[in-house]
């Protein structure tokens, strides 16, 4: 039974995967209060899908970059449970995990999260055989800066708040942005790729697990 956390950024999102089922999951508006719901909807997605912690035979984690506290928590809470359980610990960066819910296209992909102080994070993906590979290091920008960067035909899926909509808007047919549902960066999708590298026998270290920040 594998737990999968995400609270890189203000929407927080945990699963429960079996291995061949997504028995459960929780996204939600989480803004500054990752600490005082967390635990308690880990607690409850456990006991809706029939499960324990004692239940759980790994864990995976988003580690950024995101929000400074939000990162934090969700970090610090799967490295607890992992030690506390003598479990394993895979982490994966916020916009793998948002890049792996997008279809197949030949479109450069920039996948974006909010950064706060109204700047955004991003990296631009291409799709290379059969999954989508990252192409530049994530780096930080307004909303403006952004969208000078887009020269070609592209994809553009993430945290949008109004300003970026706005700017995006100016760039006419150059860019596509998928149905609302696919910005929605989900745990399900973190279970997904956790179980997918857990079948691989890696094994990493509690102490390589930490939270990623942009600065």
């Amino acid at each position: 039974m594998l737990l999968a956390i995400d609270t890189a950024t203000s929407r927080a999102s945990i699963a429960v995967h079996d291995g061949h089922t997504l028995l459960g999951e929780y996204t939600w508006e989480a803004a500054n209060r990752h600490t005082v719901t967390l635990l308690p909807r880990i607690t409850e997605l456990l006991s809706e899908t029939k499960a324990a912690v004692k239940d759980l035979t790994a864990i995976g984690v988003c580690v950024g970059p995101g929000s400074y506290t939000g990162v934090r928590i969700g970090v610090a809470v799967a490295k607890g449970l992992a030690l506390a359980h003598a479990i394993p610990l895979l982490g994966f960066q916020t916009l793998d995990v948002l890049v792996s819910a997008q279809p197949p296209d030949p479109r450069p992909l920039y996948a974006i999260f909010a950064a706060g102080r109204r700047r955004i994070g991003f990296s631009m993906y291409r799709w290379h055989r059969d999954s989508w590979q990252v192409e530049s290091e994530v780096a930080l920008a307004f909303w403006a800066e952004f969208c000078q960067q887009i020269t070609e035909s592209a994809l553009v899926v993430g945290e949008i708040d109004e300003k970026g909509f706005a700017q995006l808007a100016k760039l006419g047919d150059m860019i596509e942005m998928p149905s609302p549902a696919r910005h929605l960066r989900r745990a399900g999708f973190l279970a997904d790729m956790a179980w997918e590298r857990l079948q691989t026998g890696e094994k990493v270290a509690l102490s390589d697990i930490n939270p990623l920040y942009v600065r």
